[in-house]
């Protein structure tokens, strides 16, 4: 070590009273820390300009106290017992800095002395700067592309693995708080064979002892379990990161190596690799989280699938704009129609009795339930009646209202009053559905939709996962579309007139339909002879429409394809200038002459898979537009015609 004191340093007859600052003036001149301690007090009496600049501490930080404030590890003080005494320094902001200190004594006589520090830069050797950067970036950049997969413990293993060819380390090891009792921090290591040579687990004391991320070599002091195990296994150096989520410290990330030294960036490099391990830990387990979050859900929802499948009285449960979102085998087989034959249909086009419904569902509206009494008669899909009983169930929440359950009951085959004794259980049961939505699915599905939504913030804008992430989104949203089908807030249907561009309205349905078209062989044709064809009409309404005859003409041509021409015209008629035609046309088989006749009726249908309600649906709403609709078919192809009122002022 270079001797920075002046050749007849030793023989300043020196002591305190003399004053320090005189001495300081000298001791500036000296490059190296230098800090004057009165070792029979404990207490540092001052330090010089290069002290200050090296650990950035102030006055207050560090004069007239015990010199283990500034050298923590320092056990001897004595300038007698040797010199080049190794040690670590405090800094203000950073790890402690590596340090050889060595001791001069003003006197023989005195117990004031000079502790001169050098800082432990020899230490930081390794290969050409430029040459180990690029090396350096190149891996960091393939342990980026490791990701949170199903099989933690394999991801952990390519961390450790990449941490080692970053790192230079024969050996890389994790060491995670295991949350027992008494604490212990168990090691995830991918090297058997020298785990041996290290701890296979450290004491919660031993973890929080590692607060700070250190280079550890032989030339230091062995303070903690972590040293003396390296010691002992002739590792040339450790490096020791904290693993932290949150400010909170759970563990640690160890590396070493028997054979050579830490490089310049080691430290730096090894406290980037502990931040990313620790985040891939935090994703995984916000993965377990939502993994038992959606199992929840799946195990609530199968309850009330069980439930509601199970009951003997018709349910069916609207959603907001009163189509049938569920309805349960019972009202299948009350009512006569399939649960796919019923889903988003209109009920006034299901429900049919002697008597209307509106009233009920208006006094749902308003919070009110109502149960019909027993001289109401219902329509079987076949046309049989039946004496029934129907309650209509509104569902609140902080009295709004979110949905209608309609309960069914066929008084045909049943006692009376085996009947009452039956509506007062299930209604008991039913309550215990939709607190069931209420309490259990609500609260997991919001926290399943804020832990993807942490995830993705996490995630770099370019992440692939990004679209697992939109996936299980979506899934939440078909959930909550489930739940809300209970707790929505319903609407009375009704249509909201107002200009609608036949236009943009056929140009959208059809690119919705094109996949499917190329798929069955159909080639689409669509013109417009009109400039600007705004007509005066709901717009879901009439989306509905124009899908229903889509649907209908790509049914009669999904065998053999053909050609789907749609054509929006003036009117030819003198009398309907103050219409818009527009035209469907298809090539497939044709309707029979006996399915022609009543089409629009609701469940004539020439289709097995047909339901019968979509042509008559079609009619009643061209009808409520003031429209009008005809057909020509022959065998060969079907021509759709359509007349709706233009918007006025256009």
């Amino acid at each position: 070590m270079t001797q920075n004191l002046p050749d007849n340093f030793n023989h300043f007859a020196f002591t305190p009273a003399d004053g320090i600052q005189t001495i300081l003036t000298l001791f500036n001149l000296i490059p190296d820390p230098t800090v004057i301690y009165q070792r029979d007090k404990d207490s540092i009496l001052a330090a010089n300009n290069a002290f200050f600049l090296l650990t950035n501490l102030g006055e207050n930080d560090f004069l007239n106290q015990s010199v283990k404030t500034i050298l923590p590890n320092i056990t001897d003080t004595d300038p007698i017992s040797g010199h080049d005494k190794k040690a670590l320094l405090r800094h203000k902001k950073q790890p402690l800095i590596p340090v050889t200190v060595r001791i001069f004594p003003l006197n023989p006589l005195s117990e004031t002395l000079i502790l001169l520090l050098k800082p432990e830069e020899s230490k930081l050797v390794s290969k050409p700067l430029a040459a180990e950067q690029e090396a350096s970036l190149a891996r960091l950049t393939t342990l980026m592309q490791t990701r949170t997969g199903e099989n933690i413990d394999v991801v952990i293993k390519q961390v450790l693995e990449r941490t080692e060819e970053i790192l230079g380390t024969e050996w890389v090891c994790l060491y995670k708080a295991t949350g027992s009792t008494p604490p212990l921090v168990h090691h995830i290591s991918n090297h058997e064979e020298l785990t041996a040579e290290l701890p296979s687990h450290l004491s919660n004391e031993d973890l929080i002892y590692h607060q700070e991320p250190e280079v550890w070599t032989p030339d230091y002091p062995t303070l903690s379990h972590l040293h003396r195990q390296a010691v002992l296994a002739e590792f040339q150096h450790l490096v020791i990161v904290p693993l932290e989520l949150n400010k909170a410290k759970f563990g640690l990330l160890v590396a070493g190596s028997k054979t050579s030294a830490p490089h310049a960036h080691t430290l730096a490099l090894a406290k980037l690799i502990a931040v990313y391990t620790a985040g891939i830990l935090e994703d995984h387990n916000s993965q377990l989280n939502l993994r038992k979050l959606t199992q929840k859900i799946r195990q609530v929802v199968k309850i009330q699938n069980e439930i509601i499948t199970n009951l003997e009285e018709g349910v069916i449960i609207l959603a907001p704009d009163l189509t049938i979102a569920e309805i349960n085998p019972a009202a299948e087989t009350i009512l006569g129609y399939a649960t796919v034959e019923a889903l988003r249909q209109p009920i006034d086009s299901i429900l049919i009795g002697s008597e209307s419904l509106g009233a009920a569902f208006k006094s749902a509206q308003q919070g009110i339930p109502t149960l019909t009494g027993g001289d109401l008669t219902l329509h079987h899909r076949s046309g049989r009646s039946f004496s029934a009983q129907v309650m209509v169930s509104p569902v609140m929440n902080n009295g709004q209202l979110f949905s209608i359950i309609i309960l069914i009951r066929d008084l045909s085959q049943q006692e009376q009053s085996q009947a009452v004794n039956k509506q007062l259980e299930q209604r008991a049961i039913l309550g215990e559905v939709t607190a069931i939505f209420a309490h259990e699915v609500r609260n997991p599905l919001n926290a399943i939709m804020l832990s993807l939504q942490v995830m993705e913030d996490n995630l770099d804008k370019d992440d692939p996962n990004h679209k697992w992430i939109d996936n299980m989104r979506d899934e939440c949203n078909k959930l909550m579309y489930l739940m809300e089908s209970v707790l929505s807030f319903a609407k009375p249907l009704e249509y909201k007139m107002a200009g609608v561009d036949l236009d943009f309205l056929l140009s959208r349905i059809l690119e919705r339909w094109h996949p499917r078209l190329m798929r069955l062989n159909i080639s689409p044709y669509y013109e417009s002879e009109v400039e600007n064809p705004v007509i005066e009409g709901d717009l879901r309404a009439l989306e509905q429409v124009f899908t229903n005859l889509i649907s209908n003409s790509v049914n009669a041509m999904s065998e053999k394809g053909g050609s789907l021409g749609i054509k929006i015209t003036e009117t030819d008629d003198e009398r309907d200038r103050n219409f818009l035609q527009v035209s469907l046309t298809d090539t497939g088989h044709g309707i029979p002459d006996e399915i022609k006749a009543h089409m629009f009726k609701p469940f004539v249908t020439g289709s097995k898979r047909g339901t019968g309600l979509g042509l008559a649906i079609t009619q009643r709403i061209i009808n409520a537009h003031k429209g009008k609709i005809e057909v020509d078919s022959y065998p060969g192809g079907t021509i759709f015609r359509i007349f709706l009122h233009k918007k006025k002022g256009l």
